[in-house]
């Protein structure tokens, strides 16, 4: 047994494809167009770029909404409204730790980043990166950071993640847009003054100390008169010019800014405008002329950036705006490169890889020719559209036509299921999207992604790196309807699935429970809204049961399968037909071979229009193909003698018809034509191939004029002939006998009405109505069929052997700047293969292969020219215009380094390094001293003390390099106390290595000392402690390793380490204060004068809870500087991992009793209502002076 090939539905303009679509109802279905996804065809054409895939990868959740993010290196710094972190996978309420509006995680991982844990006690609306990475900006509604004043708007060291002390500005307003150099920092909100100094709403300060610069450009208010919220005439009796976004172009002279306000310093610049960096003067910015977005219900919503192209989003909520999606501008003067019409308010985008991200709830992208209203509406929280323009917008624009005819991008097939939440009452998911070359990340306030409980933030990635898990989803319509249609012979039909991101599908069909060798497959472009109809004719069948089964296959390998149908086959069938499986390849949309044994219905060998057969036709008379046992209809000329479609479709303008006759009749009759009544007369009729009495066949179609071609006399001799006729924008062609034999190229379209297609009988032009004679293998098909293709058809219907056919030379071409790559892979030879590809450039130069590329040298539009010569021989060219650009100067990559030394040792990192326009391939360090390594971090350990210059050099891919330096002392450490607890000791500590004899303030004989270790044995109610009195240091770090043998009970145990005693009860301390919940607390404490800990700044909660037997990294730095001022900083992580970089808590003391040098110690105290003991083990005890 053998099986035909699948075939798809396709679209054409109504009429006889319609037709052939129709079984009860006439259906017509959309060519699904080109959609990008993570695995597209062509991935160098710019309108499927490839994006990431639909697999939401675990991330750290949050438990309230994320309304800003900023990607630097690989953390993802995350700004909203929330309060506790939790670990992906984990339930709301569980695992939690405290997180303040404000945190950082690791884009590789999803992991929060524990070091990185500010304490906003208000909302953060806006996170973004300075210009060269080495610092973040907050903005918002909060007035204070870790207890520190913050007047709405803070910064913060991406190399430490510390709070910048000297960036204090004091906003009154909301802070919602940042942007920011090495030396200015552009805010913008709905803040009235900064300081004593009024500004609306826009101003820059100095990065260096937060202070007002003069720059104020000035938003202005639009016109109430668009606002439209039903039953809210105060709302909709206001209006605001506040500012959404901000963005630094053109080389950071250039800010560019959005929000709600009409004008910028009086010009007309709705919802988005271009204003100097230096003065503040409103530079020209066109599509401020044509948006419509302001005031209180609508708006620009946000702004990114690619180097030379602004990308914004727009939303509007019965407001005068025009515009609910994305558009894309030239950075230099704002003119349109493509318009993003999809309905749905957008508020947040990130470009990358030639696709733009974006967070919103569109619910109809049909006007850029994707998915339409759905009726109950469905909301696509994350979508993708291609930076290139493909199309342009339709005609459904909002408001009014500004953008109608606008080039416009291809909506990708990137649709991952991202829920509404609830938090904010908006019923919204995403809030805000970034990302780099590798990962797109969202925030937002969704619950889920993917059915799966993800709340607030997730990670999508590129295949290379994603799990690629998401495959087909599973159908009811994919199960196949199976029909017997002759014996021998089944027909298939089932509906295409969909994919979150991949749009093309390879469907595979399998028979008689074999499941490992499909018996045909096709790959066909789906997406969620357009699941064409598929359908496959398997041949050569024995009699009896046979059951089938489909599958739809991912390019990642994710199988979806429908269940297994069941079918009962007549016996006889002779296999497939060689003429039958030319004429389908050939893209017949509808084919009835008329071999029928009895008389009850015609069936439809290639789609799915059956067709319903007169009284007068007899069957089962000799047919016209050579060699071919199948049979035709003989017509009796008479009324009852036809053959009809079952339903009205609208009459086709671009087609192709064929049939076999045979007739000895002297009066004429038609063959085959399309008339408005299903079994009678017609009375309006055309699109007919008919017969007059002298034996001519003529083909005529009415367009106003009744207008004919014609053959010569004598076709009705007896002999089987074959008749060919199209129509098509060319014009009017008949072949007869695989000839052209007649056309006209001044009528390319029909009479404008709904009828049906009619065989054997009909009104025609001339001779009778009634065809008297024997009709054969009638086709459709949806284009005009190539004249070699109709002598093809006629050579093995009439001898039984094929002609060669010319291949068909397809290719596509795609340029990035002056380099092009091409792809003739989609050329075909239906009767053999392709044998040999050459190339033409245009600008002398030539390529042979499918897929070569080509250098230009100049910037030009250039005719490209393939040939392809078939395995027989036969040629086929095609030529198409290729332009390509010179790139624009390369931005040079921006090198950013940070450094810390430990000693004489030195580790460096190039966090907050990038490239505008591309990427970093190669990171180099000198480290002064003659000594270089590479990589994006680094270590090196100097000989001997003294002053070296630290260089970074990153290069782009296009060899661009930057540079950093930064000047870094380091010394050889001065340790001022070591002990190592290697010696065996009761009744107190002993004498440490270095430091002298520890002597023991409290409970000495709870103290002792095994190899390696120093133990408290706590009991509730006790202190124990002891210090090493023989130091004497302003400029102390302590390090030392902490275990508790015991989980504390009760109100838990207090640990506390001093940097600095300058004499009893006079002494700096970092407290741990552990809770029987597992619970840790940290704080500074000073004791000045008195036996009460007070404590210095605020406490913070370390991240997860402790368990007994856990070793902590405990590091106290306390350092003494020239204005009486000490510095205390202090790090606790757990022992086993590296130590971080940022501090977990800071704060500063001017007591001045305090500020002598002193000794350091440890000491513990075990609350009274404790159970049993509780061993506090040290262990490593260092302290060096700080240098």
């Amino acid at each position: 047994m053998s099986a035909l090939w699948l075939t798809a539905a396709k679209q054409v303009v109504a009429g006889f494809v319609s037709l052939l679509l129709a079984t009860g109802a006439a259906i017509t279905l959309a060519p699904v167009a080109a959609n990008a996804d993570s695995a597209p065809l062509n991935p160098a054409d710019p309108g499927t770029p490839v994006t990431v895939t639909a697999d939401a990868l675990p991330t750290v959740q949050i438990n309230g909404v994320a309304w800003s993010q900023v990607v630097v290196g690989n953390t993802v710094y995350v700004a909203g409204k929330f309060s506790t972190a939790r670990p992906a996978g984990a339930a709301p309420g569980t695992q939690e730790v405290t997180r303040n509006n404000l945190l950082a995680y690791d884009v590789r991982t999803g992991e929060l980043i524990t070091s990185f844990a500010p304490s906003l006690n208000a909302q953060a609306m806006v996170v973004t990166v300075s210009s060269d990475g080495s610092r973040i900006y907050v903005g918002g509604d909060f007035s204070a950071v870790d207890g520190q004043p913050r007047a709405r708007v803070a910064a913060f060291s991406t190399a430490t993640g510390a709070l910048v002390p000297d960036f204090r500005p004091s906003m009154f307003g909301q802070v919602r847009a940042i942007a920011a150099t090495t030396s200015t920092v552009y805010i913008g909100g709905n803040f009235t003054a900064i300081g004593s100094a009024a500004r609306n709403g826009l101003a820059a300060l100095s990065a260096a100390d937060g202070s007002l610069l003069p720059w104020a450009p000035q938003p202005g208010v639009g016109s109430t008169s668009g606002n439209r919220v039903p039953n809210n005439p105060a709302l909709n009796a206001s209006t605001s010019d506040d500012i959404m976004s901000l963005l630094l172009t053109s080389g950071d002279t250039q800010v560019v800014a959005a929000g709600r306000f009409d004008t910028l310093n009086g010009v007309k610049s709705t919802g988005v405008g271009a204003l100097d960096a230096v003065t503040g003067a409103t530079r020209p910015f066109a599509i401020g002329k044509l948006l419509t977005n302001q005031g209180v219900n609508s708006a620009v919503y946000s702004l990114t950036t690619d180097g030379t192209r602004v990308f914004g989003t727009a939303y509007d909520y019965y407001g005068p705006g025009n515009l609910e999606g994305s558009f894309s501008v030239t950075a230099d003067g704002g003119n349109i490169l493509a318009i993003n019409d999809c309905r749905g308010d957008s508020y947040s985008n990130f470009a990358t890889g030639g696709a733009l991200y974006l967070a919103g709830h569109p619910h109809d992208c049909g006007n850029i020719g994707g998915f339409s209203e759905q009726n109950p509406r469905i909301n696509k929280f994350g979508i993708a559209v291609s930076v290139a323009p493909v199309g342009t917008v339709g005609s459904r624009t909002l408001t009014n036509s500004n953008f109608r005819g606008a080039p416009a991008p291809a909506l990708q097939n990137w649709f991952p299921t991202m829920s509404p939440g609830t938090y904010t009452g908006q019923a919204q998911a995403g809030w805000s999207v970034a990302g780099n070359d590798q990962y797109v990340v969202y925030g937002g306030e969704f619950p889920y992604v993917n059915g799966v409980g993800q709340q607030g933030l997730v990670r999508y990635a590129m295949s290379s790196i994603a799990p690629n898990k998401v495959g087909p989803a599973q159908n009811a319509d994919l199960t196949p309807t199976v029909s017997a249609v002759a014996p021998g012979l089944t027909r298939l039909s089932w509906t295409a699935t969909s994919d979150q991101d991949n749009a093309n599908l390879t469907y595979r069909v399998y028979r008689d429970g074999d499941t490992t060798t499909p018996i045909g497959q096709v790959t066909q472009a789906s997406t969620w809204w357009n699941r064409p109809t598929l359908r496959f004719t398997d041949g050569g069948l024995t009699g009896g049961d046979h059951r089938y089964l489909v599958t739809a296959t991912d390019p990642a390998g994710n199988v979806t399968s429908s269940a297994w149908t069941t079918v009962t086959v007549a016996a006889g069938g002779s296999g497939l037909r060689a003429y039958e499986t030319t004429v389908r390849a050939d893209g017949a949309s509808g084919y009835w071979t008329l071999g029928e044994s009895s008389r009850s219905t015609a069936y439809d060998h290639a789609g799915s229009t059956d067709l319903g057969v007169g009284n007068g036709v007899t069957v089962s008379r000799p047919g016209a193909i050579s060699g071919d046992t199948d049979t035709a209809y003989r017509f009796g000329g008479t009324s009852s003698g036809i053959v009809y479609s079952q339903n009205a479709t609208p009459a086709p303008n671009t087609f192709t018809v064929e049939a076999w006759f045979q007739t000895t009749d002297r009066t004429g009759g038609k063959i085959v034509g399309f008339g408005n009544s299903r079994t009678s007369q017609s009375n309006t009729y055309d699109r007919h191939v008919y017969m007059d009495a002298q034996g001519r066949v003529i083909f005529g179609v009415n367009s106003s004029l009744k207008r004919t071609v014609s053959s010569a006399t004598g076709l009705n001799d007896g002999k089987w002939h074959h008749v060919a006729a199209s129509l098509s924008p060319a014009g009017m062609a008949l072949y007869v006998d695989g000839k052209l034999v007649g056309s006209r190229a001044d009528t390319t379209t029909g009479s404008s009405y709904n009828g049906y297609l009619r065989i054997g009988g009909d009104r025609s032009w001339s001779g009778d109505s009634w065809f008297n004679g024997q009709i054969d293998d009638v086709a459709l098909y949806t284009a005009a069929l190539p004249a070699d293709r109709v002598a093809n058809h006629f050579s093995l219907g009439s001898t039984g052997k094929p002609l060669n056919l010319a291949p068909d030379a397809r290719f596509s071409s795609a340029a990035t700047y002056l380099d092009a790559t091409f792809d003739a892979t989609s050329s075909v030879d239906t009767d053999g293969s392709v044998a040999s590809y050459a190339w033409t450039f245009g600008d002398g130069g030539t390529a042979t292969g499918a897929t070569p590329t080509h250098p230009y040298a100049a910037a030009g539009t250039y005719p490209v020219t393939l040939t392809v010569t078939d395995d027989d021989g036969a040629t086929d060219t095609a030529t198409a215009q290729v332009t390509v650009l010179a790139p624009p100067p390369n931005v040079t990559p921006t090198a950013v380094l940070a450094a810390t030394s430990d000693g004489l040792a030195v580790s460096v990192n190039s966090t907050g390094s990038g490239d505008a326009d591309g990427h970093i391939v190669t990171y180099t360090w000198d480290f002064g001293d003659g000594s270089s390594e590479s990589g994006a971090t680094a270590t090196h350990v100097y000989a001997a003390d003294g002053t070296y210059t630290v260089r970074l050099t990153v290069t782009d891919e296009r060899g661009g390099t930057g540079t950093a330096e930064q000047q870094l002392s380091v010394f050889a450490p001065v340790i001022v106390a070591a002990d190592a607890f290697n010696r065996t000791v009761t009744g107190g500590l002993g004498t440490a290595d270095v430091g002298g004899a520890w002597t023991a303030a409290y409970n000495a004989v709870r103290q002792s000392v095994a190899p390696g270790t120093g133990t408290f044995t706590m009991v509730p109610g006790a202190q124990v402690g002891s210090f090493l009195n023989g130091v004497a240091e302003n400029r102390a770090d302590l390090v030392t390793t902490l275990s508790l043998a015991q989980a504390p009970t009760g109100n838990g145990l207090n640990v506390l380490f001093t940097g600095r005693r300058v004499a009893v009860n006079q002494e700096y301390r970092l407290r741990l204060r552990f809770q029987a919940n597992g619970t840790v607390y940290a704080g500074f404490t000073k004791l000045a004068g008195t036996g009460t800990d007070v404590l210095v700044g605020s406490e913070v909660t370390l991240p997860g809870t402790y368990t007994a037997g856990t070793a902590l990294r405990v590091r106290l730095v306390v350092t003494s500087g020239a204005d009486g001022t000490t510095q205390l900083s202090a790090r606790v992580s757990p022992a086993t991992a590296s130590e971080p970089t940022a501090w977990t808590l800071t704060a500063t003391d001017s007591t001045a009793s305090l500020q002598a040098p002193g000794g350091v110690g440890v000491n513990a105290y075990m609350a009274g209502n404790a159970v049993g003991t509780l061993a506090v083990n040290l262990s490593g005890l260092e302290v060096r002076r700080v240098r």
